[in-house]
């Protein structure tokens, strides 16, 4: 008896709405100055993003990064270096907005975003960076990261998150 061909239903197509992601992510770092400390930092994200196909989605949206290792960096090179002419009172946050991709493969995602800071008081390893990671999805709305933000080939720091794809 002949096999019945049954059409395959792609569960992601192209007409999926757009869709609004919040994250929150965290972990600990520290500058490149030697006996500064390790300082925890939080990274906010926003972003939408749009499904291409039943693989992939791109995405665009804005981080907001509060990294308190660069207090102390800020502090040391404002009294230390006084020919940088630092301010002491320079602000430590940073503020970015990205483009980004995101490659499924079942509860799994392969994550990789290209950002430019657009607040940004303090010089830091440049105003470019980009974030490379994955994800895994907890169901249809829920997901854990984790990520390598770096400054061209400069890590920055690991990240650990977790966030809801609305």
């Amino acid at each position: 008896m002949p096999k019945e061909f049954i059409a395959r239903k792609d569960t992601a197509s192209v007409t999926e709405p757009i869709r609004y992601n919040l994250a929150l992510r965290g972990g600990v770092n520290e500058s490149d100055v030697n006996n500064l400390g390790q300082h925890g930092f939080w990274i906010f994200s926003a972003y939408a993003d749009k499904r291409l196909g039943r693989k992939s989605a791109l995405q665009l949206g804005v981080d907001v990064f509060f990294s308190n290792f660069l207090k102390e960096l800020i502090r040391f090179q404002s009294t230390s270096f006084p020919e940088l002419e630092v301010d002491p009172d320079a602000d430590f946050k940073r503020a970015g907005v990205f483009l980004g991709h995101e490659l499924f493969i079942n509860r799994m995602s392969l994550i990789t975003q290209f950002g430019y800071y657009f607040y940004y008081p303090f010089d830091f390893e440049g105003r470019t960076y980009n974030r490379i990671g994955l994800k895994r999805y907890f169901g249809d709305k829920v997901f854990g990261a984790i990520t390598l933000k770096s400054h061209a080939a400069k890590a920055e720091a690991l990240e650990f998150g977790v966030g809801i794809r609305l």
